[in-house]
């Protein structure tokens, strides 16, 4: 049989666990609705856009596509002028 010591420091461990768990709820749940805040929001935005704000944001994902597409063959350039140097250079 537990001793009344051991009793009670089982139950201040029980507690300090419980504490533990209640705060990492809480937290948990803020973050919850900080989330379903911004999801509502955004979608009032989308719910209260005009044309031509769709228009604005069409043109902005094109402009951005042909930037992504102009870097990655940029880089595709560049990494092909770097097997020409390190083939040079092994030949040598």
């Amino acid at each position: 049989m537990s001793t009344l010591k051991e009793l009670e420091s089982l139950l201040r461990k029980a507690k300090k666990e419980l504490r533990e768990v209640k705060t990492h709820n809480d937290f948990l749940l803020e973050r919850l609705e900080k989330a379903h805040e911004r999801n509502h929001e955004l979608r009032q935005q989308i719910e209260n856009m005009t044309v031509d704000d769709v228009m604005v944001k069409l043109k902005a994902r094109a402009e951005h596509d042909a930037r992504i597409k102009r870097d990655k063959e940029l880089l595709e350039t560049f990494e092909k002028q770097k097997e020409v140097v390190l083939n040079g250079n092994l030949s040598r």
